[in-house]
């Protein structure tokens, strides 16, 4: 649901008291529209998420202004000349005409200028906190997540407002990047109108997962499927989906972001999906700009072999123990290690690796067939904002170089949880890999396996103060479809 107005005001607020700001201006743009070269249309847009958590408004050009000596907010939007409203629509108005925003910082001109959101330049190192920071919030985020944008969302410096390049110079890296990681933070835990937003997404995911149930057998192509289960996600209600589907059987299941024209988009191939393949399917649909993220792994058209049964039942398991442990203070990273290790020893067991399964872990091993993450948070960016505390480095382990969170969980966060196994050719035909865990892996066993593809299950989980709660539960994991 959009948020109240009361709950807008409640997140400014916040943030503004996060920041701490005295006498400054702050512009948090939207974005513009980018061009495609050569014609007159333009890629999907999304605006900034710290802007669309702010106004709950995705119109381009949507600029919210703060005044930190009035403590007060002003919002502009976009109005269309009668020339463009004979070949658009017209935005939805909001707040004052965007044309008015020159004007407003004139009266301001004397104030120092901080600019936010798309477009905003950032410097690559995390500033450290303060100590008032560090005490009320113990954490902040580095330069990837504080700058988390959908990757439609641009700007085209031509087309954005100019009337403050004469105002002052721009403000220092350093300061707006502690500005966008205060925004972040905030962004981090979700309220009421947020969680209705992706139950909302995961209710029209489960439409269009119901459809592949239903309907996908062998000889369908993964594009039928993905255009049969993504309808699904319009009808009940989904404008777009959250990020681009993954529609991947056979061996394609080993590409972890296999995607439709990956290949080549001018002439991409897709590949009818034959009895007895691996379907791996990471879709989601998205609703006021929240996003749902899924992934289900099913044998299309026939009983499982030994090898898939097990395997599936093997990330299953470690799914379950990890959703578990998604509780408040537990380190994310624990988290991920545990379901490593349940991983590992279950390769172990079925004599793919030897030896102890932590063993295994610690020298990388696990990694060549669990080589990411366990999890993102999730909210307005589908890897969220806010995954690492202040002045985190990340870890080039092998089963900790992918982490896209590392910090403690909290109430109200929503997270992935996704384990997987995978056969990779690019990790297990690497001659120096196999030279490394020639003692570890038992690679005659994997030889047997390789074009296995791989399997993954994962749903979005909300922390809460007690038991986890599985946002996407109601979407069933069959192992066999067709």
């Amino acid at each position: 649901m959009k948020p109240s107005d009361e709950a807008l005001a409640h997140r400014r607020a916040r943030v503004a008291k996060r920041w701490e700001l005295t006498d400054e201006v702050v512009l948090l743009r939207a974005g513009e529209p980018a061009s495609w070269s050569g014609t007159d249309q333009h890629f999907a847009f999304l605006p900034h998420p710290d802007v669309a958590y702010l106004t709950a408004v995705g119109s381009p050009g949507t600029t919210l202004a703060f005044d930190a000596a009035a403590g007060e907010w002003e919002l502009f939007g976009p109005r269309f000349s009668p020339e463009r409203l004979v070949w658009e629509q017209p935005p939805t108005p909001v707040g004052r005409p965007l044309d008015e925003l020159e004007d407003w910082l004139a009266q301001r001109s004397d104030r120092t200028l901080i600019e936010l959101g798309a477009g905003a330049a950032m410097p690559e190192v995390v500033p450290a906190a303060s100590n008032d920071e560090a005490e009320s919030t113990d954490e902040t985020t580095s330069t990837d997540e504080a700058t988390s944008t959908d990757e439609a969302t641009s700007t085209d410096p031509a087309e954005e407002d100019t009337a403050a390049d004469d105002q002052s110079d721009p403000s220092p890296p350093a300061t707006v990047l502690r500005l966008s990681a205060a925004v972040a933070l905030e962004r981090m835990t979700k309220d009421e109108a947020e969680l209705d937003d992706i139950r909302r997404a995961a209710a029209a995911s489960a439409a269009g997962f119901e459809w592949v149930y239903r309907n996908a057998v062998g000889g369908m192509t993964e594009r039928q499927i993905q255009i049969g289960m993504e309808a699904q996600f319009f009808a009940a209600g989904a404008p777009r989906v959250a990020y681009d589907s993954i529609v991947a059987s056979g061996a394609h299941g080993a590409y972890l972001h296999y995607v439709y024209a990956g290949d080549d988009p001018l002439r991409p191939a897709t590949r009818a999906v034959e009895a007895g393949d691996l379907l791996l399917i990471d879709a989601g649909a998205q609703f006021g700009g929240y996003a749902s993220d899924v992934t289900r792994t099913m044998v299309v058209g026939a009983d499982p072999t030994d090898e898939q049964e097990y395997l599936w039942k093997l990330v299953l398991s470690a799914q379950q123990q990890t959703i578990d442990m998604c509780r408040p203070g537990i380190q994310w990273r624990e988290v991920h290690l545990a379901a490593a290790r349940t991983l590992g020893a279950g390769l172990v067991e079925m004599g793919v690796l030897r030896g102890d399964p932590a063993e295994l872990v610690t020298a990388g091993a696990v990694a060549l067939f669990f080589p990411h993450g366990l999890g993102h948070l999730l909210g307005l960016s589908v890897h969220d904002a806010s995954g690492f505390p202040p002045g985190h480095e990340r870890n080039d382990h092998p089963q900790l170089r992918y982490l896209r969170t590392d910090r403690g969980l909290e109430p109200g966060m929503v997270t992935t949880v996704e384990p997987g196994i995978y056969f990779i050719d690019a990790l297990l035909c690497d001659p120096a890999r196999r030279e490394k865990f020639a003692e570890s892996v038992v690679w005659e066993r994997v030889e047997e396996l390789r074009g296995f593809g791989g399997i993954r299950i994962e749903d979005d989980v909300l922390v809460t103060d007690g038991e986890p709660e599985v946002l996407t539960a109601a979407i069933a994991k069959p192992m066999r479809i067709g």
